[in-house]
């Protein structure tokens, strides 16, 4: 297994645009497709590397959607949104046993060891009861990997469209703007839902830097700024997700209703951080 870091392919914006982006399309398949395989010697890294993938892929047909078919690269979008959501659940179980880990490697006052232990314990069992059943019974990832391996959908959409600068750029100021709209939406709620939207917009934003980093001369967007955000979103979401699946354990001792207040306190200073960095973020970014 090759593990050498996965360098997103640059889209120069140029002649040949065409093929340039069939080549970013057949670098990104086959890291997908090396993510995918990977589960057969860790199913954890498997599951992560994945899902960026397929974020990654998302992003990428964003980029093109002011430049084709609409209704071909909407199909496309759900197609590999489907893919990423089936790996949701997995992904899920496996977050809540690195949280509990790394809380156990660092031990807090408000919560006992002993209690620690018992949750680790749940969630670990969670983890072989969810792998059990969809890769072991259901085959999650071979099939995944079958599907990938015949999918050509995406290459018939670019040979079939008409590409330029312009209108790849286009794509990329319609994903900022939608962008700060979800973060204006997440700053006036108390709700976690809309920051995890803003984060999934702000997240097709990085990518598509990535993506287009040799015309970043052209883009006046920080990408320090937005990979810095998109980390603390993703710190706040995995929060969240972490609170909402110990209120479902009914775990109703006192420490752990205490332990349970504290990471929403943590959280709550996140979400203030966050307004905080989205504000100055918006003000000095111009597309």
């Amino acid at each position: 297994m090759d593990t050498k870091p996965f360098v997103i392919p640059d889209i120069p914006l140029k002649k040949h645009l065409k093929r340039e982006l069939l080549h970013a399309t057949e670098l990104i398949r086959a890291e997908l497709l090396c993510s995918v395989r990977k589960h057969r010697t860790d199913i954890v890294e498997s599951t992560h590397l994945t899902r960026k993938r397929l974020k990654l892929f998302r992003a990428f047909f964003k980029l093109l959607k002011e430049c084709g078919d609409r209704k071909e690269l909407k199909e496309l979008n759900t197609t590999f949104r489907k893919w990423g959501q089936s790996l949701s659940e997995l992904r899920d179980v496996h977050v809540h046993k690195l949280f509990i880990e790394e809380v156990i490697a660092n031990p807090s006052e408000v919560i006992s060891t002993n209690l620690l232990q018992e949750i680790r314990e749940i969630a670990r069992q969670q983890v072989d009861q969810m792998e059990q059943r969809l890769v072991a019974e259901g085959d999650l990832f071979k099939n995944m990997e079958r599907q990938i391996d015949n999918y050509s959908l995406i290459h018939t959409f670019i040979e079939s469209n008409q590409f330029d600068a312009a209108c790849i750029l286009k794509g990329f100021k319609v994903s900022f703007q939608k962008s700060h709209q979800a973060f204006i939406e997440a700053e006036s709620s108390k709700l976690s839902e809309p920051f995890h939207e803003w984060r999934k917009r702000l997240k097709d934003v990085q990518y598509q830097l990535d993506l287009l980093r040799s015309h970043q001369k052209h883009i006046n967007v920080s990408v320090s700024d937005v990979e810095q955000i998109c980390e603390i979103l993703g710190k706040d979401q995995d929060l969240n997700n972490f609170i909402h699946w110990m209120d479902k354990l009914n775990l109703n001792t006192k420490s752990v209703k205490d332990w349970v207040l504290s990471l929403r306190k943590s959280q709550h200073g996140l979400k203030h951080q966050l307004i905080a960095e989205g504000n100055r973020f918006y003000k000095h970014s111009s597309i």
